[in-house]
């Protein structure tokens, strides 16, 4: 997935998507108050409050920060106030239909703001409930309220993700090794780290050889940050996880800490980044947060249950 489209992605929280379940709307059938409403040529029914001194108009692929507020009648719905008090950005897109708040918005400057009247009909037929009980009242109009607060380009919306990103990646290298050093010290690990780093603990001794690379193995493990969120577990899904050694198909301290224990060996190992996802992190391309940070040092609880020698 490419860096724009993964942006336009994460950033669609459009009105759509907070539609409400409620039937009270705004009656077309009461035409007069609409009365001091225009309407464009698609049929979508506007009014404009402030207009702006500004004279440049987003257009369709840019990302727009709006304040955005829905209602039904005099009351309001969802707001931008309470979940993204300077207002929220989204990609503006082709609309999907006539009379879609997207156009309204392509008719804004910076600084101006407008109630825009959208159509219950074409709500339900491009977003039709699963439910119908929940369907829109028909022949009635959702009122959004929008101020228009910036418009940039998808290349300035990845500048700056890219700015906040390594903003984060410098500061979560600093405090990576602090973390790790404070976690030895509050817990009283005495055991030797070994030269790259890596503290084991061994709960259990196993028996017999240690694994060696073209091994294969199979482990059961929990894994936590320092602070003890667990972020992955075989043993809370039951599922052994096997696999060859050497073959850098896990993190490199797996590797290091396995070919030191034995088959049997119940062990704690206390990782440095260097070790783990190191400066990258795991980031969730879905939501494009990171699921495991970048420098962060981490805990594995490790049990090796079997070894399969290379034949």
């Amino acid at each position: 997935m490419s860096n724009q489209s993964s942006i336009i992605k994460r950033l669609t929280l459009f009105a759509y998507c907070l539609l409400p379940v409620a039937c009270c709307l705004l009656s077309a059938c009461s035409n007069s108050k609409f009365s001091d409403f225009e309407k464009t040529e698609s049929g979508l029914l506007y009014k404009f409050h402030v207009k702006g001194k500004d004279t440049i108009h987003p257009n369709y692929g840019q990302v727009v920060r709006v304040k955005m507020a829905k209602r039904l009648a005099d009351s309001t719905l969802e707001s931008t106030n309470l979940m993204s008090p300077d207002g929220m950005e989204i990609p503006l897109r082709e609309p999907m239909f006539k009379g879609a708040i997207e156009e309204g918005i392509t008719m804004m400057s910076v600084g101006d703001s407008a109630t825009f009247l959208m159509s219950t009909d074409s709500i339900n037929k491009y977003f039709p409930s699963k439910d119908s009980t929940k369907k829109f009242k028909p022949n009635a109009f959702l009122a959004f309220d929008i101020k228009l607060m910036q418009i940039k380009t998808m290349e300035e919306m990845q500048r700056e993700e890219d700015q906040k990103r390594q903003e984060y990646i410098n500061d979560r290298k600093e405090k990576g090794p602090r973390e790790l050093s404070r976690y030895i010290e509050d817990n009283h690990i005495d055991v030797k780290p070994t030269a790259s780093g890596m503290y084991l603990i061994e709960k259990e001794k196993g028996k017999g050889l240690s694994p060696k690379d073209g091994d294969s193995v199979v482990v059961h493990y929990t894994g936590s940050f320092l602070d003890g969120t667990i972020f992955d577990s075989s043993m809370r899904r039951n599922e052994p996880f096997g696999f060859k050694v050497g073959a850098k198909q896990v993190i490199p301290g797996w590797e290091e800490a396995l070919k030191l224990m034995k088959k049997g060996t119940a062990a704690t190992i206390i990782l440095p980044s260097s070790l783990a996802y190191d400066s990258t992190g795991y980031i969730n391309r879905q939501t494009g947060k990171y699921f495991i940070p970048p420098y962060a040092p981490m805990k594995f609880d490790i049990q090796l249950l079997d070894i399969k020698t290379k034949k």
